[in-house]
């Protein structure tokens, strides 16, 4: 590939619509950008709509091109975060290569699935694929890498003491392909509905990040489900109180009753 050409992909699109949405682009490059491209399709996979295609900037006098490989700055190879940090950022991400091996992942995942720090761990020993519904391979994830993934731990792979029914746990994200290391990282979140439906499982709160909405939609939850359980006692004593209003009100009429005799 050219330093000006670009790697399109249309992943679960057929042939036909995705060289329409070609045209699109044709025409806001020519509109927006004032140049043409060109368009060559190198692979297609019929089993799953995906189709890659090539895109070449085409050679204009007085147009402004996309800068050579040599006039780009070259940024420092040295790495901006520790594994460490990321790891604390993403506490249930996990990174695993193309035969499916972890690499990485984060504390908090480490800390309830110890299995996951074992040698030549893959990710079917822990996990299996609830949404989509496929094979989980590598190649299959990178032709499904824009869907939602949904991935619910193995029986008996979960370090917490509590009743079968909390011995698993649902993990929602997206995969993030790494060309640099031929990688893939499930970057995800635990999928709870309240705070007692976390800490059953061996979390915290403090173990969902800051910036994890989750933390909010837990919060969320708890003040729900405080405000109807008040709700829910001010109508059990409001139905009392009725009762009670009731059976003075018969008491009265019986006393009126015997008054008149």
């Amino acid at each position: 590939m050219a330093a000006n050409d670009l790697l399109w992909k249309a992943v679960g699109r057929p042939q036909h619509i995705a060289q329409a949405e070609f045209i699109k682009l044709q025409t806001v490059a020519r509109k927006l950008h004032g140049t043409e491209v060109d368009m060559e399709i190198l692979k297609t996979r019929e089993e799953c709509d995906h189709v890659q295609f090539l895109i070449t900037e085409k050679s204009q006098s007085g147009k402004c091109r996309l800068p050579q490989n040599d006039q780009v700055e070259i940024l420092s190879l040295e790495q901006k975060i520790s594994t460490a940090t990321f790891c604390k950022v993403f506490p249930f991400h996990v990174m695993f290569d193309k035969d499916l091996k972890i690499i990485q992942t984060g504390f908090t995942l480490a800390r309830v699935i110890p299995k996951v720090t074992s040698k030549d761990c893959r990710v079917g020993d822990i996990l299996d694929t609830v949404r989509p519904h496929l094979e989980l391979t590598f190649e299959n994830i990178l032709a499904h890498i824009n869907t939602v993934y949904v991935l619910k731990t193995r029986p008996e792979v979960m370090r917490v003491n509590t009743s079968l029914d909390y011995r698993y746990l649902r993990l929602k994200g997206q995969m993030l392909y790494i060309p640099e290391s031929n990688f893939v990282v499930f970057l995800c979140y635990p999928s709870v509905v309240n705070l007692d439906d976390l800490t059953r499982r061996g979390l915290f709160i403090s173990d969902i990040p800051l910036h994890d909405a989750t933390r909010d939609l837990v919060l969320m939850s708890e003040k729900f489900e405080a405000d109807y359980k008040l709700t829910r006692n001010l109508e059990i004593l409001t139905d009392k109180l009725q009762q009670t209003y009731r059976e003075l009100d018969t008491e009265k009429k019986k006393t009126d009753q015997y008054g008149y005799f």
